[in-house]
């Protein structure tokens, strides 16, 4: 690990290289102790997070992550991303947002994802993604054009 590069760039490198191979190189990243949270997983320890990364790589196939903004310093961050995968033999795009919080020595020790489950892994079971597009409709604001 390169303490002299700055943790937003080092975890952006990281990830927008990721791939099966990486999972190795996790503790260099990563604190031990890495709370990982996203909007259908839950991680405590690195351990846990290698095993939501490969079971990642277990269901998507070709994932590649395009980090397209950042902001933070050497505390704290913030990454725009989209990560465009195939699922099922279609091409796929997930918008998303990750909070970082580094360590003193430039490692991740907490890693919350943002990202739209009800489109991005939901829908793509018939059944939910019929429930997803009705509660969808019956949730949507229509502004009253009439003022």
């Amino acid at each position: 690990m390169n303490k002299d590069i700055h943790p937003i760039a080092r975890i952006t490198s990281f990830l927008s290289s990721l791939e099966p191979a990486s999972l190795g190189k996790l503790d260099d990243h990563y604190t031990r102790d890495i709370d990982f949270r996203d909007p259908i997983n839950q991680g405590d320890g690195i351990d846990d997070l290698q095993a939501i990364f490969a079971d990642l790589f277990k269901q998507l196939d070709n994932i590649r992550m395009d980090v397209t903004s950042s902001q933070g310093d050497e505390r704290e961050a913030f990454l725009r991303w989209n990560m465009y995968y195939e699922f099922r033999g279609k091409k796929r795009e997930l918008p998303g947002v990750s909070f970082f919080l580094f360590a003193k020595d430039g490692r991740v020790m907490r890693q919350e994802d943002f990202w739209d489950a009800s489109s991005g892994v939901f829908e793509e079971f018939p059944g939910l993604a019929t429930l997803i597009r009705g509660a969808r409709r019956m949730a949507r604001v229509r502004p009253d054009r009439h003022h």
